[in-house]
């Protein structure tokens, strides 16, 4: 078992994208880093009342994971 660190990438309140794991947090947290300053995207769902745009928000997580697997 490995303990790294796992990059979560959610658009809005949805999730998409939670397979990226790190060795090191400083390479995590710059790809979390770059995500966060993306300016924000038109929401295809939105409606009345909802908010045209969603931002990306990207987060690292400690993880423990087998040593199979892939980890950059």
């Amino acid at each position: 078992m490995l303990h790294v660190f796992l990059l979560m990438v959610y658009l809005g309140d949805n999730v998409v994208s939670k397979d990226m794991y790190f060795k090191n947090i400083n390479d995590c947290l710059y790809f979390a880093y770059r995500l966060n300053q993306q300016p924000e995207v038109p929401n295809r769902n939105a409606q009345e009342g909802v908010n045209k745009f969603v931002k990306y928000t990207a987060v690292c997580v400690p993880k423990q994971v087998n040593a199979n697997q892939r980890v950059y």
